[in-house]
């Protein structure tokens, strides 16, 4: 009944739109400019647009019939919750057994007082939505789950060791979501399972920058803040080790002494060999390679700078690095 009466909101907005605009629609995310700052028959005005965006996110988030909610979530025990959970999201495994079904929204803050969602750090609960599903299982079934998101295109891997109490999982999908996945052992349901997995996704994943001082960056996986907004290297120019504030649209690169890091989760290592080549491809020199199980090293050279394509299948993470001097890129 809730999602009908969504839906029928949904309806009275886009008429409602479409009467205001002379029936142009919503104009696309990024490109205001066909909106008449004044309203009226010629077109939308920006608050006619901000409103929009923010009902039909209200309408996507909005808590079916048969949740709780408070201040920290909305949730619904002993259900998967399919019609509500995110397409991402596989099926449920036959024989688990589901615990429930829980979701953050923008206005929801959290218990512990941080924001984030496996390596994906917020500044505010506003700033990020994540929905999860919480089950015990077996740890074949927990295999048969990550066999299911990696059908559903979802690329990444295990970063802690089987062997520990809490198994830890980056899964992204280049749809633009994030899997985190955290398995705890000690969460058996009295032996019937090996333990208790949840899943948690969101789709407020940051910007990827794209380049760097007119050095092209990878496009894959996700960083775990937002480097297009706050970014730094690391400058020895002044004889010790500082942090340097560097604004990747604007400034270039020191002439000497400094080293730039960028992390990718959420990536395999076949991403780390294809930026390598990449860069091989706009003209950089090939110094060495090598690969160890799920480690991958690569080290290029270009008119004096030393870049780095590495992978560390451990933590799921492609690694690149610049920087004058060969020294500052191996540890």
């Amino acid at each position: 009944m809730k999602k009908i009466f969504a839906l029928t909101l949904a309806l009275m907005l886009a008429l409602s739109l479409a009467a205001c605009g002379g029936g142009g629609g919503k104009t696309p995310s990024g490109d205001r400019s066909t909106a008449s700052p004044q309203g009226g028959s010629d077109g939308l005005t920006q608050k006619d647009l901000d409103d929009a965006d923010k009902a039909l996110e209200i309408l996507e988030a909005m808590i079916p019939e048969g949740w709780d909610e408070n201040p920290y979530g909305a949730y619904i025990y002993e259900v998967w919750d399919e019609e509500f959970l995110p397409d991402c999201f596989p099926a449920p495994i036959d024989g688990i057994e589901v615990d429930q079904t829980f979701f953050k929204d923008y206005e929801h803050d959290t218990l512990n007082g941080a924001y984030d969602v496996g390596p994906l750090n917020y500044e505010s609960k506003e700033d990020y939505r994540e929905y999860g599903v919480r089950f015990y299982a077996t740890e074949a079934q927990v295999d048969e789950f990550i066999a299911a998101l990696e059908a559903k295109g979802f690329t990444g891997g295990q970063v802690s060791d089987r062997d520990s109490e809490w198994w830890e999982f980056y899964y992204y999908n280049n749809d633009g979501w994030f899997m985190y996945l955290l398995f705890n052992t000690n969460d058996d349901q009295d032996g019937k399972f090996d333990g208790a997995l949840s899943a948690s996704a969101t789709d407020s994943v940051f910007p990827l920058p794209a380049s760097v001082d007119g050095i092209p960056l990878p496009q894959k996986g996700m960083t775990s803040y937002d480097y297009t907004k706050y970014y730094t290297i690391q400058d020895y120019r002044s004889g010790e080790y500082e942090d340097t504030d560097f604004n990747l649209a604007s400034d270039s690169l020191p002439s000497e002494l400094y080293v730039a890091w960028f992390s990718y989760y959420g990536t395999v290592m076949q991403d780390a060999k294809d930026y390598a080549q990449q860069l091989v491809g706009a003209g950089w020199e090939l110094q060495y390679e090598s690969e160890d199980g799920d480690v991958y090293y690569s080290m290029l050279l270009k008119d004096g700078v030393y870049a780095v394509s590495n992978y560390y299948g451990y933590d799921a993470m492609m690694e690149v690095g610049f920087s004058d001097m060969a020294e500052n890129l191996q540890y």
